[in-house]
């Protein structure tokens, strides 16, 4: 079932955005639909490295916050 994330579970920062893992993503489309450029989603990855074991496997439903681009 759809469940709709609560952004008020996120201490976002300015420029920060949230992302909601589709089936099909992968870090890499992410940070490129973003940012301009897949190689940045090491970007995202270090900002979610708690919540991400293995940046090659994500999983539907999972959120992720989007730092700024540098």
């Amino acid at each position: 079932p759809f469940e709709r994330a609560d952004i008020s579970d996120f201490n976002l920062k300015p420029g920060e955005l949230i992302a909601v893992v589709q089936s099909g993503n992968s870090l890499w489309r992410i940070a490129r639909s973003t940012y301009g450029s897949g190689v940045l989603y090491t970007d995202i990855y270090t900002a979610n490295i708690q919540k991400i074991k293995d940046p090659d496997l994500i999983y539907p439903g999972q959120t992720f916050i989007l730092p700024p681009k540098k």
